[in-house]
């Protein structure tokens, strides 16, 4: 083994230099958030896909802020009224709206819209075997499903309002807890389907950049040894 060799082994062997390669990674994996692109098949880098459109509908006796009206009809119902000769039902009419209230996350950047995931993301490097350094990519488990993509079978609870999101807790009934379906949810009854939005791995250009960086660091380090 030539010295040159035998200092790089040893190099590597520095938890600080195994901690700086991971952060290379880590780098990319949330630039790739925060420009909502990734490393596409064959290496090279995809965009992401903005959230779909998605809105619920309903009918209103009165249209509200934000909704968007569908259709219109009239409607009969009977009215109990007190009389002079006692109680007497009449006929009542009134027009309703079929409105359309479009999701608070329409258009948006799953992967970005919320701090939680990207919060949680880091690596860790480690040495494997005399010559190897293994970097570990970690956070929750949810974003790998987002990395490669996924569909559900359902039914599947789609918050329209930040009240929707907020207040709903998982497998409890919406109705039961003040959220009105068309406004603040809807059901996929037949479920999902999320497309990939990779962003966990560099890409071939990238994995370039990370190679010198490694090559000049350590060249750095052990210069004069």
């Amino acid at each position: 083994m030539s010295g040159w060799s035998r200092r790089v082994r040893e190099a590597l062997g520095r938890p600080a230099v195994q901690q700086g390669i991971a952060q290379l990674f880590e780098y990319y994996m949330k630039d790739h958030i925060d420009r909502s692109e990734g490393r596409g098949r064959g290496g090279n880098a995809v965009s992401h896909k903005p959230l779909s459109s998605v809105s619920g509908r309903r009918w209103v006796d009165s249209v509200g802020p934000n909704e968007v009206v569908v259709s219109t009809r009239e409607v009969t119902t009977k009215v109990k009224m007190r009389g002079r000769n006692g109680d007497e039902t009449r006929l009542s009419r009134r027009k309703q709206y079929l409105v359309k209230t479009q999701s608070y996350r329409t258009g948006g950047h799953p992967l970005r819209d919320t701090s939680e995931m990207y919060g949680a993301l880091n690596a860790v490097g480690m040495r494997v075997g005399r010559n190897k350094l293994r970097v570990t990519l970690r956070g929750p488990m949810y974003a790998l499903y987002q990395d490669r993509g996924f569909s559900t079978s359902g039914p599947n609870y789609i918050p329209l309002s930040f009240k929707g999101k907020r207040k709903h807790g998982t497998g409890n009934n919406p109705n039961n807890e003040g959220l009105i379906r068309g406004k603040d949810y809807m059901m996929a009854w037949n479920g999902v389907t999320v497309p990939a939005r990779p962003f966990l791995l560099p890409t071939r250009t990238e994995m370039r950049a990370v190679g010198k960086s490694i090559y000049m660091s350590l060249k750095s380090i052990l210069k004069g040894r």
